[in-house]
């Protein structure tokens, strides 16, 4: 099984977050999510707010909530270039409920689109880390 593995390189814009060699790497593609294995084709694709799971070659999972970028996948190398990736067990789940309620509070009294897009995406963001540090 060793032979099979593709090397996978997740960084933000603050630093490396995981690098190495793995089975395979779930990912939420913009269009759907998607999983890369081994001799996978080559694509280029934009990445959503959701989890970024990692299978090790022991078969142990790494699970990374994210709220977006992009992924390269060519030659068994997986790119991965996202706004943040935090690994669910480090995620504070009191602190990110404490910001969605702060966050929905400030929704209830903003009064321009852009402003109440900011803070539906900024929710979506919270709410993703909420799922992912309970998985």
């Amino acid at each position: 099984m060793s032979e099979h593995l593709i090397d996978i390189d997740i960084v933000t814009p603050q630093r490396i977050i995981f690098s190495g060699k793995c089975i395979s790497v779930a990912l939420p593609g913009a269009q759907s999510p998607f999983q890369v294995l081994y001799n996978h084709a080559p694509i280029v694709s934009a990445l959503e707010i959701g989890a970024i799971k990692i299978v090790n070659e022991d078969n142990s999972e790494l699970v990374y909530a994210t709220e977006g970028g992009f992924v390269e996948v060519l030659q068994n190398r997986v790119s991965i270039v996202v706004e943040t990736a935090e690994q669910s067990s480090e995620i504070n789940t009191e602190s990110a409920l404490a910001s969605i309620e702060e966050l929905k509070q400030q929704l209830e009294f903003t009064t321009t689109i852009h402003q109440r897009e900011q803070l539906k995406h900024a929710i979506s963001i919270q709410e993703n880390r909420v799922r992912i540090a309970a998985r």
